[in-house]
């Protein structure tokens, strides 16, 4: 028989521990061991998520939910305090309720505009974003809105690949209000990935998003129903806005826009009433509906950037037809704010989406800038 490896002595009981039964005892939890940091490793413990807030207003009630660390949350009042300490920017419930009521303009021309800065395709990198409009004299270090009587243009997808979606938006819907009261504007435009978390089609948003629905037990076309406040505001979102002789939409704008004699009212008009509303108008312009969301549409449309596509007699007519100068585009990323078409088209998604660097467009005094997320700013050559 062997010698007890070891003896532990409990005054009434003693235990002894023999060499083989030490052995398996010892391989056993080293086999336990292994198990633990093999499947950490090939199957890494995700952290729970956080998101929100969804803000609804039914019947005049407003409800808050959240998800906070992998659990729904509910605040049934929108209590501007809670809301700040939460979440850390302000609401205000009768504006609120003013905005989801008003028919959006269709017309969206603007006039006499003393500074303009156009920011494109954010898609939740929300951090890159601040530092872009902070650096730039947008706003302040609170996030609040500094640009006093100048607009600020969001050229379509804050909705995407990052992960902080909603934190973008929010900062937008509040930056909206503090430039009308400031005498500036904010105008945030439709962006094909807007249309298609809209249209339910979740294939490039992050999946924090969908996880955060399942939480809620909601689809995310729930969370963006009539009575979400985001909702019916990314819903009144115009696709084509003008100022001061420039045109702007999210992707371009194909010679068969001409050819169908669409206004920007009247591109507008339908996107709100039959394509982004929860309650669809009938129509007769069902052709009109799968031109504006397909690929020579506004929001998906890439011309300009396939060689031989559109010449500068085609380019002439687009201008000449909406009484406008340039043509400001996002959709299409290129490194840097790129001139395209001899300064006709102005390429404004420069790659934020990646979260490193980016660039926004700053226009002052006629004269045009790239403005660098370090503050400095880059003059183009003077443009006809």
């Amino acid at each position: 028989m062997f010698e007890p490896l070891l003896i532990i002595d409990f005054g009434e009981k003693t235990f002894y521990i023999h060499f083989m039964t030490m052995k398996l005892f010892l391989k056993n939890i080293s086999l336990t061991l292994l198990c633990i940091f093999f499947s950490k490793e090939l199957y890494p413990q995700k952290s729970a998520i956080s998101t929100g807030p969804y803000i609804f207003l039914k019947e005049n009630r407003f409800t808050v939910k959240w998800v906070e660390d992998g659990k729904m949350k509910k605040y049934y009042e929108l209590d501007s305090d809670f809301i700040g300490r939460k979440f850390g920017f302000t609401l205000d419930p009768e504006s609120i309720k003013r905005k989801m009521a008003d028919t959006p303009d269709f017309y969206q021309n603007y006039h006499d505009v003393p500074n303009l800065l156009v920011i494109s395709d954010v898609h939740g990198q929300y951090d890159l974003m601040v530092e872009l409009l902070k650096s730039q004299g947008i706003i302040d270090e609170y996030l609040n809105w500094i640009y006093g009587k100048g607009h600020l243009v969001i050229n379509g997808d804050i909705l995407g690949r990052g992960d902080k979606v909603t934190e973008a938006l929010w900062l937008a819907y509040q930056l909206e209000d503090q430039a009308q009261n400031a005498g500036g504007r904010l105008h945030f435009l439709l962006g094909n990935h807007e249309l298609m978390v809209l249209e339910n089609d979740l294939r490039f948003l992050n999946q924090k998003y969908n996880k955060s629905a399942r939480i809620k037990k909601k689809s995310l076309r729930d969370l963006h129903n009539q009575y979400s406040v985001l909702g019916n505001w990314l819903r009144k979102r115009p696709a084509i806005v003008t100022i001061d002789g420039l045109l702007i939409t999210h992707a371009g704008i194909s010679p068969e826009f001409v050819s169908r004699k669409l206004t920007v009212f009247d591109v507008n008009k339908i996107f709100y009433e039959n394509i982004l509303s929860t309650t669809r108008s009938k129509t007769n312009r069902r052709r009109d509906i799968e031109f504006l969301t397909g690929s020579n549409g506004p929001l998906w449309y890439r011309g300009y950037f396939e060689q031989n596509n559109i010449g500068m007699r085609d380019m002439d007519s687009i201008l000449e037809y909406f009484g406008t100068n340039r043509i400001i585009i996002g959709h299409t990323s290129v490194r840097s704010i790129t001139l395209l078409l001899g300064g006709k088209i102005i390429a404004v998604d420069s790659n934020i989406k990646e979260g490193q660097n980016g660039e926004v467009l700053i226009i002052e005094d006629r004269t045009f800038y790239r403005g660098l997320k370090d503050g400095s700013r880059f003059r183009f050559p003077p443009m006809n």
